[in-house]
């Protein structure tokens, strides 16, 4: 079966391209251009361009279907949430029936339903306090502080944002349409943690990787900066399971919890390449592998353990927030790294490829933000 991995521009379908790769898997890569890093992997046995699912999720089904044509079997492994509408979309289309149902797909990124899905398997999820736009939000009475996400699984808020005062909320909405909706809720403290696992087509855990986050950007609510591998929580784990595959889903999926005093709260469900993927390939987990086994119906090479204490870095996080004021990000100890967002020693040039757009990243905001004011 022939692997399509889309998002190419994205460092975490690099990594999934990496770990198909270094498998033996033949991957075409996916991505709005040429300059995507992933069409430079030296894993990529084929690559492709088309539009960004983001800007043209028409488009962007088309290209695909064009692609997995010129195969008899293909799986399609997104790295971001508006790819998943499009494969959906496109689903009937695709040789071999090897993506996850769309019903299941809808309830695990539909964060209204998630607290009831969730109690049903014995898992706590944040209180609600607001749903509504941001117009709606900004006359709305909701003690501070709480967490801002967006409403649904796509929207214009890239990451959960908290809130802690009037000023915080008036910048979100300067960055935002004022019709954007939204979901507010409880903030919480405690330990962040990561579970990834694979499921297979009878439900069962093939691979499973777990790390905790040091530290986030934006902080306390933003994406990893820093995390470090430990070892599976058995009981989390089964009640993942159980909730993943009571949809009726198999396949990959990352949830984001925070270890409180009492039992874990889940955050969020990701049924894709998630961004920190690259320490699990690190200390030899090779999720996307494990997703490609049970797309084929054949059992995952995974290991039962792996090196605890090991960690990951996303420095450009932590350049973000030297950027905004938080110059000790870069200057805090921590454990040394063994696996990073971008770098790879056996697949260079997408490293290269990632840095350089992240390099470039203000400057083309800034030709965007022009476009839009012209």
């Amino acid at each position: 079966m022939h692997a399509i991995v889309t998002d190419a521009h994205l460092r975490n379908a690099v990594a999934g391209i990496r770990g198909l790769g270094r498998a033996g898997v033949e991957v075409t890569a996916l991505g709005p251009g040429r300059a995507a890093a992933g069409l430079w992997s030296r894993y990529a046995a084929e690559r492709e361009t088309g539009p960004d699912p983001a800007s043209d999720p028409q488009g962007f089904a088309d290209a695909l279907a064009r692609v997995a044509a010129r195969h008899s079997a293909v799986a399609v492994y997104p790295g971001q949430e508006t790819t998943i509408e499009a494969i959906v979309l496109v689903r009937p289309e695709l040789p071999g029936g090897a993506q996850p149902d769309p019903g299941a797909l809808e309830q695990l990124r539909e964060k209204r339903g998630l607290p009831r899905l969730a109690a049903e398997h014995g898992i706590r999820t944040p209180t609600t306090l607001f749903e509504g736009s941001l117009a709606e939000l900004l006359e709305a009475d909701v003690p501070l502080p709480w967490v801002v996400k967006p409403a649904g699984p796509v929207g214009g808020l890239p990451t959960a944002r908290v809130v802690e005062s009037r000023a915080d909320l008036e910048e979100l909405t300067s960055e935002l349409p004022s019709t954007e909706r939204v979901l507010v809720q409880e903030r919480l403290s405690g330990q962040l943690v990561s579970l990834a696992l694979v499921v297979d087509r009878d439900g069962r855990v093939v691979a499973r990787f777990q790390e905790e986050a040091l530290r986030t950007w934006p902080p306390e609510a933003g994406s990893f900066a820093l995390t470090i591998s430990v070892a599976p929580d058995d009981e989390l784990l089964e009640r993942s399971r159980s909730l993943l595959a009571a949809t009726g889903y198999w396949g990959l999926a990352q949830l984001d919890y925070v270890a409180t005093a009492g039992s874990p709260i889940l955050l969020d469900v990701n049924p894709r390449y998630y961004a920190c993927m690259p320490l699990a390939l690190a200390c030899g987990v090779n999720l996307p592998a494990a997703w490609h086994a049970a797309a084929e119906g054949r059992p995952a090479d995974a290991p039962t353990e792996y090196p605890l204490g090991r960690a990951y870095r996303w420095l450009e996080g932590d350049l973000y927030a030297a950027r905004h004021g938080d110059l000790r990000a870069l200057l805090r100890r921590g454990p040394r790294a063994s696996a990073g967002a971008m770098w790879a020693s056996d697949d260079p040039l997408p490293s290269a490829a990632l840095a350089v757009g992240f390099a470039t990243l203000p400057i083309r905001n800034r030709l965007r933000r022009r476009g839009r004011v012209g």
